[in-house]
């Protein structure tokens, strides 16, 4: 078939703005071609077996654009031959542009020695300036941002009832009806061609709920059913306002009651109906909802099919197991359910995603289960319909994770990251140790949070997955500056400065740096830590240091200490125990003590002279918290145990045993469970510290134990530094020297429920308990003074900081009692 010498293609988009009375207007343009005779049919694409050669290709209609930026753009060109296809492709990359509303391709002269193109182009307007006028409730940035409206662009209609439909949609969610929106194109005088576009908006009334009510429910009151919703009536008090939510309320309708009926059985449970009537003076609505509840089904039988890698026994624990706690903490009374009882949906559903991720731990990444539920009428009248419930079990096969790859970072050393991981390859595929590998990357604190989701990368015929962690970093080291006001007998100002750097070379070394000096004052620290010796599971600590310690924030009342010396410490992986370390240090320091009043050293720990300390220690941990500050899984098990003196020189003779046990378990979440989603995570946890000292520990005082507060010593809130003794509560300064407020054993009981909003705030209830004793003989963890109260920790540029609120019970006058700490680790 031959091609036709009157070429023509015509690619017209029906819908154009135009303006029309200062409102959007649709129309027909076809100036541009006016003057151009109707051409013959084009041949279709599928018929054109050859092409004609272009002499010339010429551009009409335009007027802000080129004819070369045209012509490039729709890539035909000049002394080529070209087909219908061509064609097709050129109208659709001229159009696709966003520069013009209509395009159309002619054609004249003889195809054998070569025609003219003519590509007739209708430009879209130039909108030069876009504004939003009688918005007040929501913000014109959002808009802009969201569906990126920029100016200096051709009109895109589709972007325009884009906009118009958002803002309709934030109005409604935040409560206001729209009493219209007209969008309006007024030329600009300075940019011929250059339109204005403006958005004129006309807001209605807050819209307030007075009143919710039920048609058609016999089995729950409207009041039980208002209280399942999230949507409510405004009421007296200023948390409860009553504000209209459209995406709430359409959640409460096709989720929320569904859910609240499917826990008590009614499965055939549906919204029939909801209608609004508002007021248009006082702009309150009354909102009445239609349900057929249907009947209470009761369990019948269970079964599971499909399965192979778990037990049907071990799968229908899980259904028929029935937590009952406080809470939701993991401990109270398990029920079974039974054949007969209330069917209750939401647990089948919430033990189908269990199994479900029991398998995807295993590597079954396609694993699907079914729940089928089979109603079964009842045959007698009175009895109650019951369901049959079966869980269909699709296994597939497991995946094995192939390659592990680390994205983003340009700093930190790829072995840093990947010591954080506890998926390898070769390992079956774990959604968990997924889970963990992307919050433990997270909490290195060297990546800008939430990381971004890990990517998996499936291979279903090899049956592998490959891993792909990202991360962007950010700026770790900072630099602490101050000055401070006061010091030991007498007022001076003095000064510090401080360097801490977590990341140094990005090979994840701690450097530690502090200098303060002034009136009174003048101490130095500096450490350094490395937790890859030379590329090793092997990890090293060295620190040098001279404290004048006139208790910051604290202190006995009869005196002060002046420490100076190093230390060094060597830690390796236990073999075979991914978790555990051991570590072997040793530290030379000498005491120097100075008494408040030398001439009255009755019962001071000042009043000796200065004292060599050479200490070797022993210590071995197990940690598998998934937060080093916010943990909410996993737990952690430490025991050091220190010689002092004796065989090792120096003064004194003395063992000093601590240990330390912590467990942590989430009990709940909002917002999901899958990386990335960064849910806020309920945690319960319980802590157990303990410590004694056997010999002569009299020469170092300050390194026997002493309770109250947080800032030094044992960590006891609600009660002031200092102020638990082996002779009881004394208040601090108060009744006893300080000889008497040191021990040389103590125990402390932590129970903690947090509420870890992300990695940088957590808020926690807590009850604690704790004592002191003179001899780890007298110890009796049935007498510990007790404190409960609220907490909350934010980590700063500067580090950790947490505030506590804590009522002691048994100091003289039980009250509450407020603490500050900074860089807190427990």
């Amino acid at each position: 078939m031959q091609f036709n010498s009157n070429i023509f293609l015509r690619a017209r988009q029906l819908l154009m703005l135009a303006t029309l009375g200062g409102a959007l207007a649709w129309t027909d343009v076809s100036e541009v071609t006016a003057q151009i005779p109707t051409p013959a049919p084009l041949p279709r694409a599928g018929e054109v077996t050859g092409g004609v050669p272009v002499d010339t290709i010429l551009v009409r209609g335009n007027e802000r654009m080129d004819d070369a930026v045209i012509v490039v753009t729709s890539g035909l060109r000049a002394r080529q031959t070209v087909t219908a296809v061509d064609i097709q492709d050129a109208i659709r990359r001229l159009m696709a542009s966003g520069n013009f509303e209509n395009v159309e391709v002619f054609s004249s002269g003889d195809p054998a020695t070569g025609v003219t193109l003519a590509i007739a182009v209708e430009e879209r307007p130039l909108i030069a300036e876009v504004e939003f006028e009688g918005l007040e409730h929501i913000s014109e940035s959002t808009v802009r941002d969201t569906l990126g409206i920029q100016p200096q662009r051709p009109l895109d209609p589709n972007l325009v009832l884009d906009a118009q439909t958002m803002i309709r949609d934030l109005l409604a969610n935040a409560g206001i009806q729209l009493a219209g929106i007209d969008t309006v194109l007024t030329p600009v005088p300075e940019t011929e061609g250059a339109f204005r576009l403006t958005f004129d908006v006309q807001e209605g009334q807050r819209l307030n709920i007075a009143q919710i009510e039920f048609t058609g429910n016999e089995t729950f009151s409207d009041e039980e059913l208002r209280a399942a919703m999230e949507t409510q009536e405004e009421g007296f008090f200023w948390f409860k306002a009553g504000k209209f939510d459209r995406a709430t309320f359409q959640r409460d309708l096709l989720e929320t009651l569904p859910t609240f009926y499917g826990e008590h059985g009614y499965i055939d449970f549906a919204v029939a109906s909801d209608t609004m009537v508002i007021d248009p003076e006082s702009g309150k609505a009354r909102i009445t909802i239609a349900v057929n509840e249907g009947p209470q089904y009761r369990l019948g039988e269970f079964e599971v099919e499909g399965n192979s890698r778990f037990p049907t026994e071990q799968l229908e624990r899980i259904f028929a197991a029935r937590k009952r706690s406080v809470l939701g903490l993991p401990f109270g009374g398990n029920d079974a359910r039974e054949e007969g009882e209330v069917f209750d949906r939401a647990a089948l559903t919430a033990a189908t995603e269990t199994v479900e991720q029991m398998y995807r731990n295993e590597g079954y990444l396609f694993a699907r289960v079914e729940p089928i539920i089979e109603r079964i009428p009842s045959d007698t009248p009175g009895e109650p319909p019951v369901v049959n419930v079966t869980w269909a079990v699709s296994e597939s096969s497991p995946f094995y994770i192939d390659q592990i790859t680390i994205a983003g970072n340009t700093y930190t050393h790829e072995s840093v990251i990947r010591d954080r991981l506890v998926v390898f390859p070769g390992d079956i595929y774990n959604e968990d140790r997924l889970l963990q590998s992307y919050r433990s990357i997270g909490a290195l604190g060297f990546f800008e949070t939430p990381l971004p989701l890990p990517e998996i990368l499936t291979n279903p015929e090899a049956g592998e997955v490959d891993l792909v962690f990202h991360v962007e970093e950010k700026q770790t080291g900072s630099i602490n500056f101050g000055t401070a006001i006061g010091g030991y007998r007498g007022a001076g100002l003095s000064g510090f400065l401080g360097y801490s750097q977590p990341n140094l070379f990005g090979q994840g070394k701690r450097a530690d740096l502090r200098v303060e000096y002034g009136y009174g004052r003048s101490s130095v620290t500096a450490a350094y830590t490395d937790p890859s010796i030379r590329g090793t599971r092997n990890s090293g600590s060295v620190s040098i240091f001279h404290t004048d310690d006139r208790y910051r924030g604290f202190s006995f009342n009869d005196g002060r200490y002046i420490r100076t010396g190093g230390s060094l410490q060597f830690g390796i992986p236990v073999p075979n125990l991914r978790w555990t370390r051991a570590f072997v240090g040793y530290s030379l320091s000498k005491y120097q003590y100075e008494a408040r009043d030398e001439e009255d050293c009755v019962g001071s720990i000042f009043c000796q002279p200065s004292a060599l300390a050479s200490n070797l220690s022993f210590s071995l941990t197990r940690d598998t918290k998934n937060h080093p500050i916010f943990p909410s899984a996993g737990t952690r098990q430490s025991l050091t145990v220190t010689q002092t003196g004796g065989p090792l020189g120096g003064n004194g003779n003395y063992q000093k045993l601590t240990s330390e046990l912590e467990w942590w378990v989430p009990v709940g979440s909002i917002g999901g469970n899958q990386p990335g989603s960064r849910p806020i995570v309920f945690a319960f946890g319980l802590q157990a510290r303990g410590g004694a000292i056997f010999g002569d520990a009299s020469r170092f005082p300050l390194e026997r134990f002493f309770l109250g507060g947080t800032q030094r010593g044992e960590q006891l809130r609600g009660y002031e530094e200092l102020s638990i003794t082996p002779l009881g509560y004394f208040e601090r300064g108060v009744g006893i020297p300080s000889a008497q407020r040191v021990g040389d054993a103590f125990v402390t009981l932590t129970g903690e429920y947090a509420v870890r909003f992300n990695d940088n705030l957590s808020l926690s209830l807590f009850a604690e308990g704790g004592n002191i004793w003179a001899d780890a003989q007298d110890i009796n963890p049935t007498q510990l003074f007790r404190s409960a109260g609220l907490g909350v920790t934010i980590v700063t540029p500067f580090g950790p900081l947490g505030l506590d609120y804590a009522y002691g019970f048994d100091r003289d006058v039980p009250g509450w009692k407020f603490h500050f700490k900074i860089n807190p680790t427990r």
